[in-house]
């Protein structure tokens, strides 16, 4: 008898030591995952938004990461926006990073962008891109389709290591301090999800472009995703606009394919590579860059002033001023912050003149 009740305990002593071993797991994965400024505040912060009071989600790769605030579009038009974006983004983690937003958030409107839309992602060698893309995405049946197509398109990488990031940090040990305990504690980014850089380079002025060329063909593989994502943004009642930032490897054929497959899908087209784009919000090559490819915050002010003018000119059943007191009050708070890093790099600016 005793051996019979001793029997029927087995089952739940091993459930429960299971249990046990999968916290540990999943406890040290985030202790040994490395801690990114840009990329560990960014998610968390994202996740400890009031629900339902993102109006506006921007996703993309580095070039939106800098190149647009969401403060700057609170302070001057009432808008609630929020930045998810990352360095080097595969168009598979723009997918997740918007899909992921709506089970937390019902934006109005949707600015994407295409960075990869030309290019040949190489899965294998922006491996730790792709990470710092993933790891601190919360579980999901998209989280583990997303990492479905990166492995599939690797042959370096693997389903297990993104599921339990332990195995693939595990040689960390090494390198482990005290720091890395108190990078598990939660820190709110003041800036919703952009990551300025405070710095000004000099770049060349674009030339005069030629606009003689035929169409460029696009990446089929990434254009794949990022149709999804509009048609799947579209579903959700959401608009989306499709926007390329001022950037030196732009080419008029890429802006003609860009525009077509963009607006064949219903979604609206802002490319500020343009002639005309480029001096309307007067871009100074001078003082508005960090390097050929992207803003600074001052630049950022300029394409994020036509990209309010543009939401309320276009979407004027947008909500502005309408979020909670709670929400308005942590947003009021991280805009004075904000205003005072802006501040000395717009002196620093003027005393190099």
């Amino acid at each position: 008898m005793c051996k019979e009740k001793k029997n029927r305990w087995v089952p739940v002593r091993c459930t429960i030591v299971i249990i046990a071993f999968m916290m540990i797991l999943i406890f040290l994965g985030k202790l040994f995952i490395p801690y990114y400024i840009q990329d560990t505040d960014q998610n968390r912060t994202f996740y400890e938004t009031e629900k339902n009071t993102v109006d506006v989600l921007i996703a993309g790769s580095s070039t939106l990461l800098v190149g647009f605030s969401p403060l700057e579009l609170w302070e001057d038009y009432g808008i609630v926006a929020h930045t998810r974006a990352s360095t080097v983004q595969a168009p598979p983690v723009t997918w997740l990073n918007i899909k992921d937003a709506y089970r937390y958030q019902k934006p109005k409107v949707v600015v994407m962008g295409i960075t990869s839309l030309f290019l040949e992602y190489n899965y294998n060698v922006y491996e730790p891109y792709l990470r710092r893309g993933m790891d601190f995405k919360r579980f999901s049946l998209d989280k583990l389709k997303v990492i479905s197509e990166i492995v599939k398109r690797s042959d370096s990488q693997h389903m297990a290591d993104y599921i339990f990031p332990l195995l693939r940090y595990h040689d960390r040990w090494k390198e482990l301090r005290w720091t890395d305990l108190y990078n598990l504690q939660y820190r709110h980014d003041i800036m919703r999800g952009q990551y300025p850089v405070y710095r000004a380079k000099a770049i060349d002025a674009r030339d005069h472009v030629d606009k003689n060329v035929e169409p460029e063909k696009e990446n089929e593989d990434s254009w794949s995703f990022y149709k999804d994502i509009i048609e799947y943004c579209e579903s959700q009642g959401s608009k989306v606009i499709v926007v390329n930032m001022p950037d030196d490897r732009w080419t008029y054929g890429r802006y003609l394919t860009a525009k077509k497959l963009t607006e064949e899908c219903g979604a609206d087209y802002i490319d500020f590579n343009l002639e005309e784009l480029l001096e309307e919000i007067n871009i100074d090559w001078e003082k508005d860059f960090y390097d050929p490819h992207h803003l600074n915050p001052v630049g950022a002010q300029k394409a994020t002033k036509y990209l309010g003018d543009y939401l309320i000119e276009n979407y004027p059943d947008l909500p502005r001023n309408q979020c909670s007191e709670k929400t308005a009050e942590l947003l009021n708070a991280d805009l004075k912050e904000y205003k005072k890093e802006l501040k000395v790099f717009e002196e620093q600016l003027t005393s190099e003149k």
